[in-house]
């Protein structure tokens, strides 16, 4: 499963350029491009970190809780790390996505209070 994460961190961790560029040039269209494709964006992201989170927890439910001999303890020892791991990308991406929702909404907000038809006109 971590392969799919880390491909999905890449695939689903949008470029920041068009947003910020679409806010320069006060491109309504462009914006209201971008702000369309966001909700769909963020539920297929909120899907897919609930189905490796659930997956971590049926994988980490699944883990014998202790072994008795010394293969199967190290055994365990491997299982568990490699959860751990798995947690933490998560908990990575968790983060590449807060501070991408704060930009869009920070960038969102900008272009709204700085490209209003009023002070784009008059700046023309």
């Amino acid at each position: 499963m971590i392969p799919f994460l880390a491909l999905m961190l890449a695939a689903s961790s949008p470029d920041p350029d068009p947003l910020r560029t679409a806010v320069e040039a006060c491109d309504r269209e462009a914006m209201a491009t971008l702000a369309k494709a966001e909700p769909r964006r963020r539920a297929e992201w909120a899907e897919a970190i609930y189905r490796e989170q659930r997956s971590i927890a049926a994988d980490r439910a699944a883990l014998a809780p202790a072994a008795t001999t010394t293969a199967g303890q190290a055994t365990l020892a491997s299982a568990k790390s490699a959860l751990d791991t798995r947690q933490q990308q998560l908990e990575d991406a968790r983060g590449v996505e807060r501070a991408w929702r704060e930009y869009f909404d920070e960038y969102r907000a900008d272009f709204l209070a700085s490209c209003s038809t009023r002070k784009h006109d008059d700046a023309r």
